[in-house]
């Protein structure tokens, strides 16, 4: 008997964020073959996407190709594939292929294929950088200088991570590093607004790294901290097939971010955990729950803050309780389809209400620091809000925001008078002024070390400089100003071991200044390092927006 042509729907897991209308012709003489498959290999393709089985979906695609390869399936989750893989502009064609056979029935297609479209455009004349492990895209010009700086801190990343999650990618993994907030939101779920309220300037999503340049920022970010953050969403995507819930991700990659450079657990700054200690003593933390679907959905930045802090403070207390192996076997109880509390319970060694319960106290507590850390990388004590170039020019911004200044009325009277006789470059008088602020403050300002710090090196104290900017850096290692004068002293004293750090504390978070790279410059020819000189050579010409030398693309650690 002859049957109507069938439709079948295919839901993706989680929702139904889209919806696959496959009509199949049935001949009088029944199914075919490819009637009979083609249903199973796109879910099976589907199934795999979600995952982030890049992989695993190529070989169904492949199946599918070979068996239907004409059907709308076929043409569909080729341009899906083609997207993931970072084969933008071959995926923008699929997409219009898939179209002509009537893919545009698909629920969500059309938002798919102006996404390919706008990931097609804005790494249009993108310049590949490659390293053991990643390829980086950059716009050619100034940001090309942070190519050397992102794939060391990554490989240093990948050998820490792959390690403690104990999970590997198959092929290298794709960063794409974008101007603009702007160029972000094209390219991505989130909008300006969202971007610039919750502070979220970086995903891992459609299996890429996606980074905003540090050059968007008046004052830069932690940018390297950043990247290996992705690199955590990366592995933890991957190995527990997107099944991870966000607010278990997002602990395991705040509390895992700053394993690139040493210990675990550095990230959150301590003006963040004094926020998550009194919301639990208030009894107004943020749901799990609520953080879903991104943190970067929260409304402002401090309220992103308070969300990290307390996602990072569960997995400290799981890494706490069970050390690294305790975050593995979570992971991969995540991948195996355990559910979060059933799989956190089992890391945990105890049910989940009791982990919940302990948890709740442990915030309370007050954080007790490794004791000894790497130069440059102790906690923050402040966060800094991220403040973007262009709303700072709209907003008349000055260069230091008002909480770097003090409330104390006898401190602010020395730092008018200091800030008049630094002006008339009257050091002396300056440096005393200065100096008696910093008294009159219970803790540094990282503001007042800097010009006291560089009216003293005026006067030839190079020690009282350096106290004064050991502390600032102390308190504030992300103040890239601070760390690049504190370098410039250690240097003048001899001490070019410590000025390195300093400055790759400072690149860690604006690497476009001028003057960083040309103190790293005078550093490194004393270390007698030829290739770091040349590497700093290279970065002062692009933070000049100068042409450089030309050099092979390759970077990074093997």
């Amino acid at each position: 008997m002859k049957r109507p042509a069938c439709g079948l729907r295919l839901a993706a897991r989680g929702g139904a964020r889209w919806a696959l209308l496959l009509v199949v012709s049935v001949g009088l003489a029944g199914p075919s073959a490819a009637a009979r498959t083609t249903p199973q290999l796109a879910e099976r393709i589907d199934t795999d996407l979600e995952a982030w089985d890049i992989e695993g979906a190529q070989r169904g695609l492949d199946d599918l190709l070979s068996q239907d390869p004409g059907s709308i399936p076929a043409a569909y989750f080729r341009a899906r594939v083609l997207f993931e893989q970072g084969k933008y502009a071959e995926s923008v064609t699929a997409f219009g292929e898939a179209r002509s056979r009537g893919a545009g029935r698909i629920d969500g297609f059309e938002a798919q294929a102006k996404l390919a479209q706008a990931a097609a455009d804005e790494v249009k004349g993108d310049e590949a950088h490659e390293s053991a492990h990643f390829v980086m895209y950059t716009r050619p010009g100034k940001d090309a200088l942070l190519v050397p700086y992102a794939l060391e801190a990554l490989e240093k990343a990948h050998a820490a991570l792959t390690q403690d999650l104990g999970y590997s990618p198959p092929g290298k993994v794709r960063v794409e590093v974008y101007e603009t907030a702007q160029a972000l939101a094209r390219v991505s779920p989130l909008t300006v607004a969202e971007i610039k309220a919750s502070g979220t300037i970086a995903l891992c999503k459609y299996s890429r790294l996606m980074i905003t340049s540090p050059r968007a920022l008046l004052r830069g970010y932690a940018w390297l901290d950043t990247l290996s953050h992705e690199f955590v969403h990366y592995l933890v995507t991957r190995k527990g097939r997107n099944g991870v819930p966000i607010w278990l991700q997002e602990g395991l990659a705040k509390f895992l971010e700053t394993r690139w450079r040493g210990a675990p657990g550095l990230a959150v700054d301590e003006m963040s955990t004094a926020l998550l200690t009194r919301a639990a003593r208030d009894r107004k933390l943020i749901p799990f729950a609520a953080m879903h679907p991104s943190i970067a959905k929260l409304p402002t930045q401090e309220m992103a803050a308070l969300a990290f802090a307390e996602v990072e403070s569960a997995i400290k207390l799981l890494h706490q309780r069970g050390g690294q192996q305790a975050l593995t076997e979570l992971v991969a109880a995540m991948a195996s389809g355990f559910s979060d509390e059933n799989a956190v319970a089992q890391a945990y060694g105890k049910p989940f209400p009791q982990f919940e319960q302990e948890w709740r106290a442990d915030v309370l507590k007050p954080r007790r620091e490794p004791a000894t850390q790497a130069p440059g990388s102790a906690r923050p004590l402040a966060s800094h809000k991220l403040v973007f170039k262009e709303d700072a020019k709209k907003k008349g911004a000055g260069a230091e925001s008002a909480e770097e200044r003090p409330s104390d009325p006898e401190a602010k009277r020395a730092v008018r008078l200091g800030e008049i006789f630094f002006a008339r470059r009257r050091w002396a008088a300056a440096a005393f002024e200065y100096g008696k602020a910093r008294a009159r403050l219970s803790r540094e300002v990282p503001l007042l070390a800097r010009r006291y710090a560089f009216a003293q090196i005026q006067l030839g104290r190079l020690g009282e400089a350096e106290s004064a900017l050991a502390a600032a850096v102390s308190r504030d290692p992300q103040d890239e100003a601070a760390q690049v004068l504190y370098a410039r002293v250690l240097a003048k004293r001899g001490e070019h071991a410590k000025a390195r750090s300093a400055l790759d504390a400072g690149i860690a978070v604006d690497p476009f200044d001028p003057e960083l790279h040309d103190v790293y410059m005078a550093v490194a020819k004393e270390l007698k390092d030829d290739a770091l000189l040349e590497r700093e050579k290279r970065a002062l010409a692009l933070a000049l927006g100068e042409r450089p030398a030309q050099k092979d693309t390759k970077e990074g650690s093997p």
